[in-house]
């Protein structure tokens, strides 16, 4: 996206004066002697913070892109050294400001690290309203999640990542949650793959068999083909339909061991427009002799197969199919076309979606499509009576989306879900599912 900024202006920022009379030769033919920035380009330029163009020119009359203004943020930063403390906060405040810009220029400027705090903190804010029409837990809820991200290098090759975060229930009800860590890892370079070690987020392609949090390593290597190696603990109790009350986090059903997980994930790019995904995956109990609520096997083994392609400008459709090696209700598969999509960047961005999936109750550990039937465990839990009921069903059907950019960094999005549980001696009445949010990121 274009700002019409001037360079001219940029450098004022940056240097945090007002245009006053100063006697010098004007280093930038093109930026006139009367005009109100010629101090604060000239002062610029004798300090060496900035520079002109290759030619010697500062075209501070020209409409300039944001790339063009990171490469003056990213000069500004080089010589840092030189300003002032005044003018090193400008500074910082610039590149938070053009953040994006200045990683696609590969920027890391070493004087500015070692001149200002290492951490870099964001955050955003997500509103939500769900209501189920069916007699499920938490059937009309509104909760509030705060995430504080926590970015920090720590040399050349490594990093570290820290994310806070508060659910809270805006009607009062029991499961608030207290604040915590869950995210914290360092990554970097590590027998030639991109290695995370810590607690992160395991996403595997689609979100269909995997959306959840592990504590352990992944490795990241490879170029069109991309593959994911982990290994580690299932940070979640509430894996393969177990619960646990949100009050205490003491198991209900089920057992109250974090599974040990295995798996590999792949990404092959067909093209720049379509990619292949696949993966497989193994679940563990060590102690205990059932990895399911309703009993069964203390090992579970999961595959799944996918694409994702952009079949023409501003559409794309993707799908994914899984299974488990559980006996019963053990396949999941989903697809959905999308038109554009809300950029958080681009204010009046917007775009919609509508997708058909089919759940069974134990195809997928945790996945991340929600509502009634497909998240099978909180779900089928009654608080008030400490009792389970409804339990363990699969779902299918559709769901019809839309987002929204009404302001620079916030997105709307609202969604509907019709759905049918499919499991075994399940009821036969359609549950609709609503949802609406608002994200803020700061």
């Amino acid at each position: 996206m274009k700002k019409k900024l001037v360079a001219s202006l940029a450098a004022a920022m940056v240097l945090g004066v007002a245009g006053t009379s100063f006697a010098a030769t004007n280093p930038f033919t093109d930026v006139p002697a009367k005009h109100w920035s010629y101090d604060a380009v000239t002062k610029l330029a004798n300090a060496g913070i900035v520079d002109g163009y290759g030619d010697g020119t500062f075209k501070g009359d020209k409409t300039i892109s944001r790339y063009e203004m990171a490469q003056i943020v990213a000069k500004a930063m080089a010589h840092s050294d030189k300003a002032t403390a005044e003018q090193k906060a400008s500074i910082d405040k610039l590149s938070v400001e053009f953040a994006e810009e200045l990683e696609g220029l590969n920027v890391r400027v070493t004087k500015l690290e070692k001149n200002s705090s290492t951490i870099k903190v964001t955050g955003e804010a997500r509103l939500r309203y769900e209501n189920y029409d069916a007699d499920v837990n938490n059937s009309n809820s509104l909760k509030l999640r705060t995430r504080v991200h926590l970015n920090g290098q720590i040399n050349d090759e490594w990093s570290y990542y820290g994310r806070l975060q508060s659910v809270n229930n805006l009607r009062g009800e029991s499961g608030d949650d207290k604040v915590t860590m869950d995210n914290a890892y360092v990554k970097g370079q590590l027998l030639g793959a991109t290695a995370t070690i810590g607690r992160f987020d395991y996403f595997l392609n689609t979100g269909l068999m995997i959306d959840s949090t592990l504590n352990g390593v992944n490795f990241e290597f490879g170029n069109k083909l991309k593959a994911n190696l982990f290994y580690g603990k299932e940070n979640n109790t509430d894996v393969w339909g177990n619960v646990t009350d949100p009050d205490t986090d003491e198991p209900i059903l089920g057992f109250d061991e974090k599974v040990e997980v295995t798996g590999l994930g792949l990404n092959y790019a067909t093209s720049k427009a379509t990619n292949l995904n696949g993966g497989y995956y193994q679940f563990k109990a060590k102690d205990q002799t059932t990895i399911t609520s309703l009993g069964g096997e203390d090992k579970v083994k999961v595959w799944e197969t996918g694409f994702t392609t952009k079949f023409a400008p501003n559409w794309a459709l993707n799908a994914s199919y899984g299974k488990s090696d559980i006996d019963d209700e053990n396949t999941a598969y989903y697809a959905e076309f999308a038109y554009k999509g809300a950029d958080k960047k681009k204010v009046g961005s917007y775009g919609a979606w509508v997708n058909y999936r089919h759940l069974e109750a134990y195809a997928a550990p945790k996945t991340t499509f929600d509502g009634a039937y497909t998240t099978y465990g909180q779900n089928g839990y009654d608080l008030a009576s400490k009792a389970a009921r409804d339990f363990g069903y699969g779902a299918k059907g559709y769901e019809v989306g839309f987002n929204y950019t009404p302001a620079l960094n916030t997105v709307l999005r609202v969604k509907y879900a019709d759905l049918k549980p499919i499991s075994d001696g399940a009821p036969t009445d359609k549950t609709k599912f609503y949802q609406a949010q608002v994200e803020f990121f700061f």
